[in-house]
C-alpha cells in the first residue's frame, strides 16, 4: 500500500527546525566560560575580516568582467 505525497511529507522533518532547536538549546543552556583570549585575538579577527571582504570584492570584480567580456561577440 502505497502513502500519498502528503504523508510521505509529513514524515520528513524539515532541518530547519531540528536546527532551530539545537541552536535555541545550545543558547538556553549557556555556561560561563572563564576564558582567556590574548589582545593579539582582536587584531587576527579584523585581519581575517579585512581578507574575506579584500578577497569577496576580487572575486567579484573578476566574475562581473568574465561576463561582462562574456556578452561580447569580438
Amino acid at each position: 500500500m502505497r502513502k500519498s505525497r502528503a504523508a510521505q511529507i509529513r514524515l520528513q522533518t524539515p532541518h530547519w527546525r531540528i536546527l532551530a532547536l539545537v541552536a535555541v538549546l545550545l543558547i538556553g543552556m549557556e555556561r560561563e566560560a572563564r576564558a582567556y583570549t590574548d589582545p593579539g585575538t582582536g587584531a587576527m579577527i579584523w585581519q581575517m575580516l579585512v581578507a574575506g571582504v579584500v578577497g569577496a570584492a576580487f572575486y567579484f570584480r573578476r566574475f562581473t568582467t568574465w561576463f561582462k567580456n562574456k556578452g561580447r561577440k569580438d
